[in-house]
Order: C-alpha cells, then sequence, then structure tokens
C-alpha cells in the first residue's frame, strides 16, 4: 500500500508477527509464560478430581403381574426402585400399588403394605398402608384395591440404595391374596 507521499512503503503495522525478512518473529518471555500457565491448568483439569457429581436425584422403578401375599412378610419381587444419591440427606419414595384380595363373606380380610429398605420389612410405622375387607361384604375372589405409599428415608452419605415394596396378610389370607402391580418413584433431597 503506499502512503500519501507516493512511496512503496507499507503502512505501519501491517507486519506484525513477522521480521523484516518474512520469518516469524522470537517468541516473548510473556508468551512463555502464558504457554506454561496454560499447560499446568490443563494438566491439574486433567489430573485433580473434582467434586463429586450430582448422581442421580430421581429414579423409577416398576413391576406387572399377579404375585401370591403370603401370611409372612412377602417381597413382590422386581417391585424395587435404586437409586445413586451423592451424598447426606434424605429419599422420598412414592408408590402406587394394586393389589387383589380373595374375600370370603363372613371372613375379615387385612392386608399390610410398606415400602422398605430391605426386601423382609414389613414392620409397622406411620408410612404403612392396610387394605381392609371387612366380613360383611359378599365373597368375591377379585376385591381389587390400588394403595398410594409414601415413605421418607434418610442416607447418611453418599451410596446407592434400593427400597422394596412388601406385604403380609395380616388376616384373612389365603390363595388369590395377591400383588397385580407396583410403580415406584424415589427422589433425592440433599441434606
Amino acid at each position: 500500500m503506499q502512503s500519501a507521499g507516493g512511496s512503496g512503503t507499507k503502512e505501519q503495522g501491517s507486519n506484525r508477527g513477522s521480521s523484516t525478512n518474512g520469518r516469524p518473529s522470537k517468541i516473548s518471555p510473556m508468551n512463555v509464560v502464558t504457554i506454561a500457565v496454560a499447560l499446568v491448568a490443563l494438566v491439574a483439569a486433567v489430573l485433580v478430581p473434582g467434586p463429586a457429581g450430582p448422581g442421580s436425584r430421581a429414579s423409577h422403578g416398576s413391576r406387572g403381574g399377579p404375585m401370591a401375599i403370603g401370611s409372612s412378610c412377602t417381597h413382590y419381587t422386581g417391585a424395587e426402585v435404586t437409586i445413586a444419591v451423592p451424598g447426606a440427606g434424605s429419599v422420598a419414595v412414592s408408590a402406587t400399588v394394586g393389589v387383589g384380595i380373595n374375600h370370603t363373606s363372613g371372613v375379615s380380610d387385612t392386608a399390610r403394605l410398606v415400602l422398605a429398605a430391605t426386601a423382609t420389612d414389613c414392620l409397622i410405622d406411620n408410612s404403612t398402608a392396610f387394605v381392609s375387607v371387612p366380613f360383611s361384604l359378599p365373597t368375591d375372589p377379585f376385591h381389587y384395591v390400588t394403595v398410594p405409599l409414601l415413605r421418607s428415608f434418610a442416607v447418611p452419605g453418599a451410596a446407592t440404595v434400593t427400597f422394596y415394596v412388601n406385604a403380609l396378610m395380616d388376616a384373612g389370607g389365603g390363595p388369590g391374596d395377591r400383588f397385580d402391580s407396583a410403580s415406584l418413584e424415589a427422589v433425592f433431597y440433599p441434606a
């Protein structure tokens, strides 16, 4: 480009980064320091672990199909939900459980349903649900009931935990008393 005076010199600044002979100029000490700091940061980011990831915040499980409910604690096989939690807090587990009671007139039937941290826990607590069919109702081998359950479980730290749908017949148990379906949802709440 020609200057206003008409000479054939280049405009100032158009040759930045190159020497007058067309070769790149020397790398300054500041550029070396910048590159070194960037490399150290990259290595640190790869080698030094960061905080634990969030883990699962929610998880779902379901099961369909009949399975007998016994007079001792019975786990509805496949009706469980597993969740990975990143730290201390609580897990709220909700479930909708379909049960069928084979009712005979003159006999009271009572089924106990629980959400539990083991497949063998049917203890009564404030979250236990009951299905009662009074003795005065007529015989009905297909007395169906859908039961909502909700229970909160404390978790002391990061872990993978599983929760179960269990039941037992407290009264009137017999052939035909059964689980029919279950759908569970677990949600983690940090402490």
